[in-house]
């Protein structure tokens, strides 16, 4: 009876946050602007493009990375002879927008050297420095990893984080790591509130973190991606890599990505 108990209490559990992910609206007084559901059978040009393809980092960016199937957009990071390879694509020069809910529905397959992200920059930032309003800001919506620089177990948790004032001697960055919310398993919804007044950060419907600024307020892109880095960050890639293109269990999976405004 006590096996019983505990079966359908963490079945209830996995049930209830299968709902809320499904049912996670935005905040009030939204309406939806734009959005790709993925219901195609290839990448939507006139919605995204590839960026900037070639060596990044540790992998190299290539559109074979990304598949669109089955009403899902797929990121695979694998390895081919000795090499890595990863992919990115964002909405710059389609799609750019400022203020305003952006969310998508993910699930994670993340391992040692690699993290994905949903997230949003425009090319100018850090120009000028100390002017994050007219020069932009990276804002993380999310950032996933499997493990930590010290190999530890963070799946279950994500990242929201603020990049601003270049990337150099200037660079400044804000942020905030969720407690351990069962983020390994199944499709979570991932939402930032952009505004004049600063960004909020969603998971489920349920707030997790805010913060006022600094605030950018020109138009920015938007990025789906995988990196692969072994070095720090998310420790180091396994010695025997990641499987090929088709075994490759490494994946960033996308239901839908999409974007509301205040009328």
């Amino acid at each position: 009876m006590i096996i019983m108990t505990r079966s359908f209490l963490l079945l209830f559990a996995f049930l209830l946050a299968l709902t809320a992910s499904a049912c996670a609206e935005p905040p009030s007084g939204y309406k939806l602007q734009w959005a790709d559901e993925f219901d195609g059978a290839q990448l939507d040009a006139k919605k995204w493009k590839h960026w900037f393809p070639g060596k990044r980092r540790d992998a190299t960016d290539t559109p074979d990375a990304v598949v669109v199937r089955d009403g899902y957009l797929s990121i695979t990071t694998y390895t081919e002879n000795g090499q890595h390879f990863t992919g990115v694509i964002s909405t710059q020069g389609l799609y750019e927008s400022r203020f305003g809910y952006w969310e998508a529905r993910i699930q994670w397959a993340d391992a040692p050297g690699s993290w994905s992200a949903f997230w949003s920059m425009p090319l100018t930032i850090g120009e000028p420095v100390g002017d994050v309003a007219k020069a932009g800001a990276e804002i993380d919506f999310v950032e996933h990893r499997s493990v930590d620089d010290q190999m530890k177990d963070i799946a279950n948790t994500a990242n929201f984080t603020l990049h601003y004032d270049g990337y150099g001697k200037d660079h400044k960055v804000k942020s905030h790591a969720t407690g351990r919310l069962g983020l390994a398993e199944g499709f979570h919804v991932y939402g930032c509130e952009w505004s004049e007044d600063g960004y909020r950060f969603f998971i489920d419907g349920k707030q997790f973190w805010s913060i006022d600024g600094p605030v950018s307020k020109r138009t920015q892109f938007i990025i789906l991606s995988t990196e692969v880095d072994s070095k720090a960050w998310s420790s180091r890639v396994p010695k025997e890599g990641y499987g090929d293109r088709a075994t490759s269990k490494v994946k960033l999976v996308v239901d839908y990505v999409r974007y509301y405004t205040k009328p």
